[in-house]
């Protein structure tokens, strides 16, 4: 684990640190200079305060001072590499004492890897700035043994001065206020990764010493066999953080981090020899002996390949197992292949260094060490036998990282789009149409306004197999849906309505009338249907925006070969897909029949109408000047300004109130504030039922085949039927202790709901293909977690139960409970009434703050939205439309500085970025050569589309970058071979 902390005062940190001098006499490593500035300036050995403090005050021993014209210099940061509980407890029991010395080997190399990937000079050379690589940094490394609660908690703080030698000559580290460069702000956006070529050296350190480890999720671990009542013993100082953010309803990192800071207590220094006896008597009231767990791990023979993850991997690599045993180089080429599964299905685009992470996350799972070097290799031989593209970014020169597959869902969509121009007849005449308008423009509330016409003729007259419907948000696209249903249905055609969200189902199913299901169900549909057979039936895309490029390349084929059609209707503004690719925006771009409808109808409030215009052009600031801003300094502040204001309302002006937030945490805050209020009105009863619910745990496909990724403790949902071991189709299960010949047979140990024992052999899952990941949901992995529900309470549900007719996202009233039975009256004002054990608790939320992602496609009177202008994620010009424009009369949002979230939003602008944004017209070329075998449509028109975007882009000067991917993937020129493209099979 990794924590990074600017430091405040030069000789407060000197002194805080110093204070350990005396404590480690005599331990040389304890105290130490790592890093190649270190040994620029000759410091070597034992760290001296003084040696210390100078540098921290920007004084160097040959008398050069790093002080700015105002005199002032920044003292640098504090980097925390921790080790395990397992390790420190071993450590601290006295019994494994050389896991100080692979945590010291693990610390220095992550510092070596940090110094070359991040270490950088912000340099200035006639007028232009550049962010030059230095791969040298100074570091005085203090390792402790405890934590501030006293507990055995190794961990070596890494005070990094703020200096670097470029070209032989100090100069202080490049900052950027943009976080696009600079070193601190790289190392915090990069912060896991730092932590995980920690974590993964002492891994393998650990896997050499044949000490087997347990996987405990996202790239950490535990060595195996020790309790995990026993770690909880002597994790106090976790207790306080995770106590504190239960109190402020936080959760996330960064809520951790904060907890971290606001839970420290002064640090006393005990003397280590009382420590290590007060350890020894908790470890023995916890019943665990150390000498025995470190004898019985003697005896057991060294690590080996297990031969279920032994024939996994050998078929990620392509080879046969039989009684061979993978190589290293084996195993981090199948940490590189489902790493790229992994990623594929996120995004199109992927960094190296993405790329590396998530490899090296995996390679875990294995019982051999892997590298982070072998998958380095391993990333460059799979560059060379073009299993990846690689790629420049236009505007800053990084490289990224495609697969062929990723490029072709693209490619093929908009070539499949331009071959099936022109070949289907007009659904009616221009003349029909306009009669029709004439006809029913009386009969309207509201008439059309010229783009929804517009759009309504488009629908309708063109010839084209697919179409798109840009319609900015508030323009009515589902008025005009509705509309046109009318004459559709009249010329003799069927609509069919699909969706990515459940709630955007509904919406275009009530207000449109229009039937209307999420993805999965109406692609079984399109599959199911004979080829030919949907000439006559028109398909509907709502929020067509958060299609995926898998999703839109899957749908399009299949109306294709049922002869049907489509329109993509949405807003390529607006948030895009969360998983891999923006097909809407996308296909725009390339060339699809579309309409434009830009005349927005649903803010009644004329300065707020305008606000929401200028967003849709780009400018944030005259947006946020027509906007009502609230500034709060902190962010506390912030989420009880939002619960106040809310509460301050009448009852009809809360109802009227949409209120919304980028992140999950950032709405747990905020409503564990309006439920306290509600409790001290007397709306919300004081007694109720705590009810187990379950959240989504991310896993992708790949992953749900390895053992590692699943947890004690987790809630699993089967999806299709294995008679193997009588597993029905919709049944729970709960994850049990894994044990070690588990791990070994790859087989999950489960327990149903009334606790029957099961072995379920994850090789058993069906074939892993990377055509089809996409849109495998066999397996949903859950953590279960309690849900306070009292009569008054406002919550949605998080998954569809159509048997119930309930929809993810659907929100209701809890209205009685009795017996343990739960009635809720619906939005809509449905009763329902559902048993305490039923499936669909399970998957209840709270419903008084909604997320970005939530509320797209909503409306309401007012709202009420939170951005921070240091969010880097929710920060987006995306989020900012999406916010501003959901309500029709008056529309609050509260931020820590107004000024600053202009620059914000300015800096993050760029669109969710796809394979030929970053692929170049040659390498398209030298695509279609290589799979022109298997190519059903000529990608010509689309190299064309290609080549005229690059002509348009004027050389631009740029800050010269080199990355750690430049390192990763050198440009090469390689010859070009005419393979299938390779399908992933597991």
């Amino acid at each position: 684990m990794l924590s990074i902390q600017p430091l405040k005062s030069a000789k407060g940190a000197a002194d805080y640190y110093a204070a350990t001098f005396n404590y480690y006499a005599g331990d040389a490593q304890a105290m130490r200079w790592l890093g190649q500035a270190s040994q620029k300036m000759q410091l070597t050995g034992i760290v001296q305060k003084e040696q210390m403090l100078a540098l921290l005050e920007g004084q160097l021993p040959n008398g050069q001072s790093l002080h700015n014209l105002q005199g002032e210099h920044r003292p640098g940061f504090d980097m925390t590499f921790s080790a395990p509980k397992s390790v420190s407890l071993l450590v601290g029991l006295g019994v494994a004492p050389e896991l100080v010395r692979y945590h010291d080997e693990a610390v220095a190399y992550a510092i070596d890897q940090i110094e070359k990937e991040f270490a950088e000079a912000r340099v200035s050379r006639n007028g232009a700035i550049f962010y030059e690589k230095t791969e040298n940094l100074a570091v005085a490394a203090f390792r402790q043994p405890s934590s501030r609660a006293n507990d055995p908690a190794l961990h070596t703080h890494c005070v990094t001065m703020n200096l670097t030698f470029h070209e032989g000559k100090a100069r202080s580290l490049a900052s950027d206020i943009s976080r696009s460069n600079g070193v601190i702000e790289q190392i915090q956006n990069n912060a896991h990764y730092c932590g995980l070529m920690y974590r993964q050296h002492l891994a393998n350190r650990l896997k050499e010493a044949d000490f087997p480890l347990r996987l405990s999720g996202d790239g950490l671990f535990e060595i195996d066999g020790i309790p995990e009542k026993v770690l909880q013993g002597f994790s106090r100082r976790r207790e306080d953080i995770e106590r504190h953010m239960e109190e402020k309803g936080w959760s996330g990192a960064k809520s951790a981090s904060a907890a971290t800071l606001l839970t420290r207590q002064n640090k006393e220094e005990h003397d280590i020899t009382l420590l290590e006896q007060d350890w020894k008597e908790r470890a023995k009231d916890l019943g665990f002996d150390a000498q025995a767990f470190m004898q019985n791990r003697n005896q057991v023979q060294s690590l080996s390949w297990f031969s279920a993850i032994k024939d996994k991997l050998m078929a990620l690599v392509g080879k046969q197992s039989k009684d061979k045993s993978p190589s290293e180089m084996d195993a981090a080429i199948a940490c590189v292949h489902v790493a790229t599964e992994t990623l594929s299905q996120r995004t199109s685009m992927f960094s190296a260094r993405g790329l590396a992470f998530e490899a090296m996350k995996h390679s875990l799972v294995y019982p051999k060490a892997v590298s982070k070097e072998s998958i380095n290799d391993a990333i460059q031989h799979e560059i060379k036998n073009q299993s990846l593209y690689e790629a420049r970014c236009p505007e800053t020169g990084q490289r990224f990282l495609t697969t062929p597959w990723l490029l072709t869902t693209e490619t093929e969509t908009l070539a499949r789009i331009e071959h099936n121009k022109g070949v289907v007849p007009a659904i009616a005449t221009k003349e029909t149409v306009k009669a029709f308008q004439k006809q029913r423009h009386p009969l309207l509330p509201y008439p059309l306004t010229h783009s929804q016409k517009e759009a309504m003729t488009v629908l309708l007259t063109s010839k084209d197999r697919y179409l798109a419907i840009q319609g900015y948000a508030g323009v009515a696209k589902t008025s005009m849906l509705s509309e046109a249903k009318l004459l559709i249905e009249a010329q003799g055609y069927a609509l069919r309505g699909i969706t990515v969200a459940s709630s955007a189902a509904y919406e275009l199913q009530e207000k449109a009338g229009i039937k209307t299901d999420v993805f999965p169900l109406v692609h079984q549909e399109l599959k199911n249907a004979p080829t030919a057979s949907l000439s006559k039936t028109l398909f509907i895309v709502d929020e067509a925006s958060m299609l995926s490029s898998h999703q839109g390349h899957e749908l399009m084929k299949q109306i294709e070969r049922t002869h049907a059609r489509l329109v993509l209707v949405g807003d390529k503004a607006q948030l895009p897909s969360v998983n891999a690719g923006r097909i809407f925006g996308l296909t725009q771009e390339y060339g699809i029949e579309h309409s434009i409808m830009d005349e927005i109808v649903r803010q009644k409030n004329t300065v707020l109408k305008e606000a929401v215009i200028a967003a849709t052009k780009g400018n944030v600031k005259e947006a946020l000047d027509k906007l009502d801003v609230k500034e709060c300094v902190t962010h506390e502040e912030r989420i009880a300004w939002i619960a106040n204001h809310w509460l301050s309302l009448s009852q009809k002006g809360r109802d009227d109130t949409l209120l919304f937030a980028p992140t999950h945490a950032h709405r747990e805050e905020i409503t564990k504030l309006i439920r306290n209020g509600l409790k001290g009105e007397g709306i919300l009863e004081n007694e109720g039922l705590c009810q187990t619910v379950l959240k989504a745990k991310k896993m992708e496909p790949i992953q749900s085949r390895f053992i590692a990724y699943y947890q004690k403790g987790d809630k699993v949902r089967f999806n299709q039927e294995f008679k193997t071991n009588n597993i029905q189709a919709g049944a729970y299960y709960t994850v049990g202790e894994i044990s070690k010949k588990n791990r070994q047979d790859n087989v999950l140990p489960l327990i149903n709901e009334q606790g029957k024992q099961i072995q379920f052999k994850l090789n058993n899952l069906p074939k892993y293909k990377t055509h089809n990941a996409a849109f495998e949901r066999i397996i949903e992995l859950y953590q279960p977690k309690k849900l306070e529900l009292l009569v008054g309470d406002k919550v949605m549900w998080t998954r569809n139960f159509k048997a119930n007719n309930l929809r993810n996202g659907q929100c209701a009233t809890l209205h009685e409970i009795k017996e343990n039975v739960f009635t809720f009256i619906t939005k809509e004002g449905r009763q329902l009434t559902l048993e305490k054990d039923h499936p669909a608790l399970k998957h209840l939320d709270y419903s008084y703050v909604l997320t970005n992602y939530k509320v797209q496609g909503k409306d309401a009177p007012f709202g009420i939205g939170l951005m921070e202008s240091y969010h880097r994620f929710g920060t987006t010009l995306n989020n900012f439309y999406v916010q501003i424009s959901r309500a029709i009369h008056g529309m609050i949002l509260v931020t820590d500085n107004k000024e600053e979230l202009v620059h914000a939003i300015r800096r993050n602008t760029e669109e969710k970025p796809v394979a030929l944004d970053r692929i170049s017209s040659e390498q398209l070329v030298r695509h279609e050569e290589r799979f022109v075998q298997s190519n059903k449509f000529s990608m010509q028109a689309v190299i064309t589309k290609k080549q005229a975007f690059e002509s348009q882009k004027s050389p631009q000067s740029r800050h010269q970058k080199i990355t750690m991917d430049e390192l990763l993937v050198p440009h090469k020129k390689t010859e070009i071979n005419r393979p299938l493209i390779k399908e992933l099979e597991l």
